[in-house]
């Protein structure tokens, strides 16, 4: 917040309350992308995410060599 003038404590009481909301609401959203974070590094989802793409694309191309290098025999 910008530099302001008082003219009463209540005013003052306001602007301090508003920035401990604020400061609330920051921690509030630092917890929830903490959880998130846990979450997406936890082993099974971490797993699945990198499964899903590399380890099938490895497995797919461990099966094609495979099979090449039978049918070449």
């Amino acid at each position: 917040m910008k530099n302001r003038e008082y003219s009463s404590f209540e005013e003052v009481d306001k602007d301090l309350r508003i920035l401990q909301l604020r400061r609330e609401i920051a921690q509030e959203e630092i917890k929830g992308n903490l959880g998130d974070l846990k979450q997406r590094f936890e082993p099974a989802s971490f797993f699945t995410a990198f499964g899903e793409g590399v380890l099938k694309r490895l497995v797919i191309s461990w099966v094609l060599g495979f099979l090449l290098r039978k049918f070449r025999r």
